[in-house]
């Protein structure tokens, strides 16, 4: 795979050089002209598919670090353990692969300045606390570094870095000892900062969801999708966001109480629903036996007729300015904290779960700014001379085979999707059948890691 432009191209010519020795053979001293077409076409083919002109920057993304540990919180979800990511930094290092900061690659893109040979960044999502504990050891060991997407409502209280693997490394714990699941505290990301091994953006400040209408969608109860039990609980608990892992209880929040229709904070302008019908619910609950009530098979169409009956306005509906002003609230209010811990200057922004809008956009080099990551959802550039350098594209550092928990399946995907992304064309081929695989036959090796949430 890592020679596979320099495998075709001979694999072509010598097809090229078979088929004119037959011609030869059956129509004389005119093989020449075919063994010349032949050569010329495979070598035609291999600048076509080895498309790394201009130099193309892949950005990964990747989110937690961790192994899988028996005390996982079960609403923490693995997401690369650190046998796999450090498959990823042997490819890398087998291959010359220089990481480079954002910065570098916004100069490359606005001003045309020099890069390494192979440079690619890393992308870390969420400051989990992880990121010092595996993710930062490893990256020193192979002589890389990363970046870190901060959500500043998370960042954790202390003052204190906690043990990493190099702890464990040295004898001074074992590694079923470490605290590894949560988010970074101050005097961790000030480290990492200060050593250089992470460069530390921001990822926005609240890293929530908000209603966008008085739609009820479902209402909580005993079996409510963490997806919606979670923004809820960290809206209702805002001071209590950095330990939601270990904290988040169904029971934290009334039963009954109306989930509404929801987007990405910063992607759409919100509304404030009136909390009187949640009142009326919780309160109608709570007199049918609280949680019990869950067990009746009409509890849904029961709590559904009783909202029908009080649909009302929202109490406050965002206008164009309300909502500009709330992005913009959140932009410079995360830039200005993580900058305050670190000392250093914080100038890109990644979109939390590729929640954004054309405001958002707008809004960056008003906000202090000088780029943000483009969601999958949107059209992604190939970072290279000539895009938008306001624009960061980026892929995925998960695997295509995630429910396996060996290291070589996340190597191959990995290395797959960075070279296809350099511009190597012949890494199409095995995507295009990897994913033709993964479309008929079930991943092996149990569930996903966080799957079941």
């Amino acid at each position: 795979m890592i020679r596979a432009g320099r495998a075709v191209t001979v694999f072509l010519a010598v097809v090229g050089l078979s088929c004119a020795l037959i011609l030869w053979l059956s129509a004389g001293d005119s093989v020449w002209l075919w063994m010349v077409l032949l050569v010329c076409g495979a070598a035609f083919v291999h600048r076509i598919a080895m498309n790394t002109r201009p130099v193309k920057v892949p950005v990964v993304m990747l989110h937690s670090i961790v192994g899988f540990r028996a005390d996982r919180p079960k609403s923490f979800s693995v997401w690369c353990a650190p046998h796999q990511f450090e498959a990823y930094l042997q490819y890398l290092r087998r291959r010359s692969y220089t990481t480079i900061t954002l910065q570098q690659l916004h100069d490359h893109l606005s001003k045309g300045a020099p890069l390494p040979k192979r440079p690619i960044i890393l992308t870390f999502d969420d400051a989990y606390l992880d990121n010092w504990v595996y993710a930062a050891p490893l990256l020193r060991k192979y002589g890389f570094t990363g970046t870190v997407f901060v959500p500043t409502d998370f960042i954790q209280d202390g003052e204190t870095a906690r043990p990493t693997m190099d702890d464990v490394l040295a004898g001074r714990l074992r590694e079923e000892e470490l605290e590894c699941f949560g988010y970074l505290n101050r005097a961790e990301l000030r480290r990492l900062a200060d050593e250089g091994v992470m460069d530390l953006q921001s990822h926005g400040k609240t890293h929530t969801w908000l209603p966008v209408s008085t739609r009820v969608v479902r209402f909580h109860n005993p079996h409510l999708p963490l997806r919606d039990l979670r923004w809820m609980w960290w809206n209702r608990n805002p001071e209590r966001k950095p330990s939601w892992f270990q904290e988040i209880r169904h029971e934290d929040i009334p039963w009954g109480a109306p989930v509404y229709e929801n987007k990405l904070a910063l992607s759409h302008a919100a509304v404030t629903p009136d909390p009187a019908l949640e009142a009326k619910l919780t309160a109608f609950v709570q007199e049918e036996g609280g949680r019990a009530f869950f067990d009746r098979p009409d509890w849904e169409e029961t709590l559904r007729e009783i909202a029908s009956a009080q649909a009302a306005e929202p109490i406050r509906r965002e206008n164009d300015a309300a909502f500009r002003e709330r992005l913009r609230e959140e932009l410079v209010a995360s830039r200005e904290t993580l900058a305050a811990i670190t000392g250093k200057p914080v100038r890109f922004m990644c979109w939390p779960n590729g929640g954004t809008c054309p405001v958002a956009f707008e809004l960056l080099e008003e906000c202090g700014y000088l780029a943000a990551t483009v969601p999958s959802r949107m059209k992604q550039p190939r970072n290279h001379r000539g895009t938008n350098p306001l624009h960061i594209g980026r892929i995925s550092g998960s695997s295509f085979f995630r429910g396996t928990r060996k290291a070589w399946p996340w190597a191959l995907s990995f290395a797959l999707k960075v070279e296809r992304n350099r511009g190597n064309g012949y890494m199409e081929l095995p995507i295009k059948a990897i994913w033709l695989y993964r479309r008929f036959v079930k991943p092996s090796g149990g569930v996903p890691p966080g799957a079941e949430e």
